[in-house]
């Protein structure tokens, strides 16, 4: 095969395969919801000061937690809680429920009341509400910045390929499908409702080229983490970065967070070093030609004994 035709032959598989992938439809799905985040319960949700209390502790990835109680719903995190008397445990390691046992004592503040499980970087928080009989109770005092957010959103990406034939349409520049997770923790101590989502994906901040199809929460507990796997086929060219952002409204300021991902079509890149190369290496041999069709012939050299026999033929005559 000439390099003529490795270059057309080139030239018509890239034109062909990136049609192929060029042509394919753009589809949405969406993957139900789940809240993911660490759960506490209570066996008695109603006691008084000095009885004991059995918890179970489930979710939490943390391998060791402390136990509060708290009053004022803990609105006001650990100023809330009764630091003093507050007991660490030691999580179970096979992922089985973790139980413990406490005395109930009387937070610094008047209830409504909580026991607040918090991991040691307090990512990780549950709260179950306590009602202590014999402490007082007044109204809710919220944190003192009314501006800080309620929430907490993230989001995560990963190119998904179905099959070969996926594979070669996400790498050639064609349409890429992928798997979003969309997470939102509760960072207060109360629950949130009416919290509304919308996502879209673009090659740039103001740019949109394909939504997310997100449910609405609904009501997310205290501490509690709701989340959403969706999948989002992003339609071509996929070369370059792409900008991913969720916005979640409804309570409180809204929270946007935007994550960035590249993506790069190998199979592309490479076919098209292939093709440029094909045509450098025939446009060069080309040349080579042309300038062997234009030099002037070699005269060749004339032999010595022909030379020596002329000599003398010229010296007889």
């Amino acid at each position: 095969m000439n390099a003529r035709t490795r270059a057309l032959l080139s030239s018509a598989i890239l034109a062909v395969v990136g049609a192929l992938a060029l042509m394919l439809p753009v589809s949405n799905a969406s993957a139900s919801s789940s809240i993911v985040s660490p759960i506490v319960t209570v066996n008695h949700p109603r006691v008084a000061l000095g009885e004991e209390i059995r918890l179970t502790l489930d979710g939490f990835k943390a391998p060791f937690v402390s136990i509060s109680i708290c009053g004022n719903e803990a609105r006001r995190g650990s100023s809330d809680c009764d630091m003093a008397a507050s007991e660490g445990v030691h999580m179970s390691r096979d992922d089985a429920p973790t139980f413990a046992l406490m005395p109930v004592g009387a937070p610094p503040v008047p209830c409504p009341c909580v026991v607040r499980v918090s991991s040691s970087t307090n990512d990780e928080v549950a709260v179950v509400p306590l009602v202590i009989t014999d402490h007082p109770v007044e109204k809710v005092i919220d944190a003192a910045n009314p501006d800080a957010p309620l929430m907490a959103v993230s989001v995560a990406t990963r190119v998904v390929n179905d099959g070969l034939f996926g594979w070669a349409r996400s790498n050639l520049g064609g349409s890429v499908k992928y798997q979003v997770t969309v997470s939102v923790k509760n960072l207060k101590t109360e629950p949130l409702h009416r919290v509304k989502l919308s996502g879209w994906v673009g090659r740039s901040a103001t740019d949109q080229i394909a939504s997310l199809a997100l449910d609405d929460p609904g009501e997310i507990g205290p501490a509690q983490t709701w989340q959403q796997i969706v999948t989002v086929q992003v339609p071509s060219p996929t070369v370059g970065s792409f900008e991913w952002r969720v916005a979640a409204s409804g309570a409180g300021p809204t929270v946007t967070t935007p994550v960035t991902t590249r993506h790069r079509p190998w199979l592309l890149i490479i076919l098209l070093v292939v093709l440029i190369a094909d045509i450098a290496y025939f446009v060069i041999r080309a040349r080579m030609r042309r300038r062997a069709l234009l030099a002037p012939p070699i005269q060749p050299a004339a032999d010595s004994a022909d030379v020596e026999v002329e000599q003398l033929v010229s010296a007889g005559q």
